[in-house]
């Protein structure tokens, strides 16, 4: 899903809360008019407001919270309750969005993007490897400027699917269409692109490519098919380049190993400095210490 359909979702459910607190407030009001004394005191109230009659008006407030208290409500009952006291449910305040409305968009976002944790952010790191720590600080410091890929080599259990995920996690709190899956999960994704009709085909490729974030972890872990796996990984890193896009993945392999594992084309994308942030992660398996 695009952005601007993300937006566009989210603003229907910002909508729909303000669409029913109203709905609530005039059964109220459609209640309270069958009496007769409301109904005078609402519109004498009414008539002393056009006319800015201060003093009226005052009475009048005075007399309809009396006669709410009647029958155990207040003035609130007869107002909309809307969940967001800022912006009053309509998502915008003074034309610049509403955090509630920001709050629906990363839940989308979020819904779609198969993050596995959304936990694992920066802030809730608590590495104290010295070397991580300050790969951590330069990794942070490109999602913040939303621009550059990584590529995040490490052994296993070295933290490598937390900092990605916190990567990932960062692009959805500045509202970024994300995708976040497995090395094995894209790869089946380009076969079945592979073996598919072309306007099928291109429909999961479009998937792969238009999203904002495409995150990739574990890298080499997937099965090397012929004439799929890493033409389809080249053709769609290289074309996620060209629009910009930007493009996080781990691996347990080394440089080296990369270089072995698939073609000099994929492996000169997958490293070049001049888009690419190479970082390798250092220590033993972090799981394994915590049992």
């Amino acid at each position: 899903m695009n952005r601007l359909q993300l937006i566009k979702n989210a603003q229907r459910i910002i909508d729909e809360r303000r669409f029913k607190a109203e709905e609530q407030r005039d059964i109220t009001l459609q209640t309270l008019r069958q009496y007769d004394e409301f109904k005078l005191c609402e519109k004498n109230l009414r008539k002393a407001q056009i006319d800015c009659d201060s003093a009226k008006t005052a009475q009048f407030k005075a007399q309809l919270k009396q006669i709410l208290k009647q029958r155990n409500l207040t003035e609130q009952d007869i107002q909309p309750r809307y969940r967001c006291p800022h912006c009053n449910d309509t998502g915008y305040i003074d034309g610049t969005i509403c955090s509630c409305l920001q709050q629906e968009i990363c839940k989308l976002i979020t819904a779609e993007s198969n993050v596995i944790n959304n936990g694992f952010t920066f802030a809730n790191s608590t590495e104290t490897n010295k070397h991580n720590i300050a790969v951590y600080n330069k990794v942070k410091q490109m999602c913040d400027k939303m621009q550059g890929n990584l590529l995040l080599v490490g052994n296993t259990g070295s933290g490598k699917t937390y900092l990605i995920t916190a990567c990932v996690n960062s692009a959805i709190a500045h509202n970024r269409s994300v995708l976040f899956t497995t090395a094995y999960t894209l790869n089946s994704m380009c076969l079945d692109a592979h073996l598919s009709d072309h306007r099928t085909s291109q429909s999961i490729l479009d998937t792969l490519i238009d999203v904002d974030v495409l995150a990739i972890d574990d890298l080499g872990t997937e099965i090397n098919y012929k004439n799929v796996t890493a033409e389809y990984l080249f053709a769609i890193i290289n074309e996620r380049i060209a629009r910009r896009k930007q493009t996080f993945i781990s691996t347990n392999l080394t440089l080296a190993d990369l270089r072995d594992r698939y073609d000099e084309r994929l492996f000169s994308r997958l490293v070049d400095a001049n888009i690419t942030t190479v970082a390798q992660l250092q220590g033993a398996d972090k799981r394994l210490k915590n049992k």
